[in-house]
């Protein structure tokens, strides 16, 4: 899995970012941890996001390793964003499973190879998490031009 955050944050594994702002599957006051299957995809959730006045400085991009077995198979597709909200803030608080699949809402139609996973940070399994590696990462501007 991949992430990407400021070099400052990129080991912080506590869930804090999405605790303080929400997120598509997260209530605020529910920490949880977004990644993706691939760096691509991982590019694209974090350009998405991005304001084109203030580029993305100062990046990093994390490897990150999840047991396979710990990955809920259970994926939520097709749902609308208040109850996306719902269901994924029931699962961090209800640790059904260390970690979700989910799919993108910029590619949904390729959900079966590339996915978003949601990490629990509470969940019991959590030190079976790694983070494998970490690299610098900087955008092409073009992406994120308006």
């Amino acid at each position: 899995m991949y992430r990407i955050a400021r070099k400052q944050f990129i080991n912080d594994l506590s869930g804090r970012g999405a605790e303080l702002a929400g997120g598509r599957w997260n209530l605020k006051g529910t920490p949880a941890i977004y990644t993706s299957s691939s760096l691509a995809l991982c590019i694209c959730e974090t350009l998405v996001h991005t304001d084109k006045d203030i580029p993305p400085i100062n990046m990093c991009y994390a490897e990150i390793d999840v047991p396979d077995k710990c990955i809920s198979e259970e994926f939520f597709n097709e749902v609308s964003l208040e109850h996306g909200l719902n269901i994924g803030t029931n699962w961090l608080k209800e640790s059904q499973s260390l970690a979700i699949k989910v799919p993108s809402t910029l590619m949904p139609q390729t959900y079966t190879a590339d996915f978003n996973v949601i990490i629990n940070p509470r969940h019991k399994d959590f030190s079976k998490v790694k983070v494998l590696r970490t690299e610098e990462i900087s955008f092409d501007m073009r992406l994120i031009k308006g």
